[in-house]
Order: structure tokens, then sequence, then C-alpha cells
């Protein structure tokens, strides 16, 4: 079954680096359903660094596989992968509670 996962790529700042995550990514055929992409805040690491933000659909083996070979990609830092939550699960829906109006 396909899960959602968000990955965050902490990346040199390189000409070219998102596409060719990009190409790993749809030779895989993989859903990608959103990117983002901006440079890093941390004051630990130089401002010369680009954070990459990318949710998709798939297996836990191909995300495994998949942060394995962008990992192996020259100018990369750092990978970080996580399952995101569906959004109408029962922790995270909202209930309508009818409260009595204050009155004096």
């Amino acid at each position: 079954m396909k899960h959602q996962f968000r990955i965050i790529i902490l990346v040199e700042n390189q000409i070219r680096l998102l596409s060719r995550i990009l190409v790993l990514l749809n030779r895989r055929n993989l859903k990608i359903s959103h990117i983002n992409v901006s440079n890093n805040e941390n004051g630990t690491i130089d401002m010369d660094n680009v954070q990459y933000i990318i949710d998709l659909e798939c297996h836990e083996e191909q995300l495994m596989k998949l942060t394995k070979l962008i990992e192996k990609l020259i100018g990369i830092i750092h990978v970080y992968s996580f399952k995101i939550k569906e959004k109408n699960s029962r922790e995270n829906s909202w209930k309508q509670i009818d409260l009595p109006l204050a009155t004096s």
C-alpha cells in the first residue's frame, strides 16, 4: 500500500541538482504532490545551501532505495524522510461540540 512521505533534502547551491533529483523520481514513476525550494535559514550551515522539500506517494521500500540514491549524488548534505499522517485520520479531525451559551 502506498503512503504519503515527505523528503527534506539539504544541498549545496549547485546548478541542476534539483533536476537530477527529479529525474530519479520520474524514472521510478513516483507521484510528486508538492515541491518547495528555499534557502537554509539555519545559522550553523553556510548560507550557500538550499533546502528541498518534496512530498510524494510511494511504498516504504521505494523510499529507502530513493533516499540512498539521493544521498549518493554530489552536492547532497543530508536527506531526511518521514511519513505524513493522513488528513482524514481521527486524530486530526475536528469534532463539533454543542456548548450552552453563557447567560447572566
